[in-house]
């Protein structure tokens, strides 16, 4: 191999390397944002992820349930009922924050490790061709 073919070589190889580093400072950035909702998500689940129905006082649920009861409706739940579904919902509600905020955690938490490594597996490479002399 000539002096140019390995200069080329080395070339492509540091081009590749800066390219990958690229991606996974902007794979990591994404997946830590995605880590630090969920863990915002996660100290207050009631009020994390996204719903329709408000669950932040019994009174606004209750009003809501009642809201959604037609005039003509022939049972309108007590408040001991509209409790119980409230409970049921606020219970529903934390479980499935819960359930989601561990689940993006993992998953970004090991796309940052992922995009760790490969950073520094290629940084290394990319060190290692820029101090290669060719001769």
């Amino acid at each position: 191999m000539n002096l140019k073919q390995m200069e080329k070589k080395r070339n492509i190889i540091q081009v590749y390397a800066i390219i990958v580093n690229v991606v996974a400072v902007i794979t990591f950035i994404i997946a830590a944002t995605s880590f630090i909702s969920a863990i915002i998500d996660r100290s207050d689940p009631l009020y994390g992820g996204y719903t329709q129905i408000d669950l932040s006082s019994f009174d606004k649920y209750k009003m809501d349930v009642l809201k959604s009861t037609t005039k003509d409706a022939a049972y309108i739940p007590t408040d001991e009922a509209i409790s119980n579904m409230y409970d049921a919902a606020k219970t529903d509600k934390i479980n499935k924050v819960m359930h989601d905020t561990f689940r993006t955690m993992v998953v970004s938490g090991v796309v940052i490790g992922i995009a760790v490594i490969l950073f520094g597996f290629h940084w290394w490479i990319a060190r290692k061709y820029e101090r290669i002399e060719v001769a």
